[in-house]
């Protein structure tokens, strides 16, 4: 577990992956397909912050061809050569799997691709039952980071899935710092109603955080939203629970309600800083694109650089 409580900011989280780089040497990225320009954009700009140490998979011609192109210095980076983008992806997995790099990130090849090459049940990556998608996020107003999850993976989970994203999330926040972190189980409605079957998973997951059977954590729901995360909201609904207003990750029922949640919280909030990691393999896995800015870009690659550290346990 990560030292030195909860991170509040993104800024607290890049100096963590600073201190680990320090006393442990810098994390090893890996970029599957690395001629992509967004992920090169990205891996220099931690590497100049001293986060990561890249690792770059592809065609080499390829590589130096769309570095040159973004003006981007990558002469002191190590280059694994790989045919095309599929190769790219099977070759980034061994990397992880022979230890020569800590966590990865994709380049220019599909996600099914990776996907595909993580969970290989032979030759994959894959540590739990399922992999799952962490956002976090941090406004001015709100003040702290807050975890959302599942709002890019896991299609219309049951309640045992749903149990899968609380483990896998609760386990990278224990790496970045929360200790016991709250969780609500966000739904429509506060009080169970058997019409919408997500609150009675919702009543079942905090049941079997009980019972033991979900570890780490507090776990409460229904919840609505707004009561998740505003005491205030949580007091003029009359919803009373320990964790109530308190929520540090909040789960959704479904991909869609994730989904749109980080969107329209991303564009239509000023100031607001954003992360996202893959969880459920051996190592994080940073997905970026064209729409993150250069700040989400880095704060995601800091979240995985602090969690592959904390997860050696040295």
């Amino acid at each position: 577990m990560a030292a030195g409580g909860p991170p509040r900011t993104f800024d607290e989280i890049r100096e963590r992956a600073l201190e680990y780089g320090k006393s442990r040497g810098k994390a090893r990225l890996g970029i599957a397909a690395a001629w992509d320009p967004c992920a090169l954009e990205a891996a220099s700009e931690a590497s100049g912050l001293g986060l990561v140490e890249p690792v770059l998979v592809g065609g080499e011609e390829a590589i130096r061809s769309a570095a040159s192109d973004e003006g981007i210095d990558i002469e002191d980076w190590v280059i694994v050569p790989a045919e095309d983008s599929v190769a790219a992806a099977a070759k980034t997995i061994d990397l992880v799997r022979s230890g020569d790099v800590d966590f990865i990130m994709k380049g220019k090849v599909q996600t099914a691709d990776l996907m595909r090459a993580a969970l290989n049940k032979e030759t994959g990556i894959r540590a739990g039952k399922l992999m799952s998608h962490l956002a976090l996020l941090w406004t001015p107003t709100f003040g702290r980071i807050l975890g959302l999850s599942d709002g890019g993976i896991v299609l219309s989970p049951d309640v045992e899935k749903k149990a899968d994203i609380i483990r896998n999330s609760v386990d990278g926040m224990h790496k970045l710092g929360w200790e016991n972190p709250n969780v609500a189980v966000i739904c429509g409605l506060e009080i169970v109603n058997p019409a919408m079957p997500c609150t009675v998973d919702a009543a079942e997951l905090a049941k079997m955080n009980q019972r033991g059977q979900i570890e780490g954590c507090v776990v409460d729901g229904p919840f609505g939203f707004d009561n998740a995360i505003s005491e205030i909201a949580a007091e003029r609904k009359g919803v009373e629970s320990p964790i109530a207003g308190k929520a540090d990750l909040v789960i959704v029922p479904e991909i869609e309600v994730g989904n749109v949640l980080y969107k329209g919280l991303v564009f239509m909030t000023e100031g607001v800083r954003t992360a996202g990691v893959l969880l459920g393999a051996r190592v994080p896995i940073v997905m970026v694109s064209r729409s993150d800015g250069s700040d989400a870009k880095l704060n995601a690659i800091a979240v995985g650089a602090v969690i592959a550290h904390a997860s050696k346990g040295r």
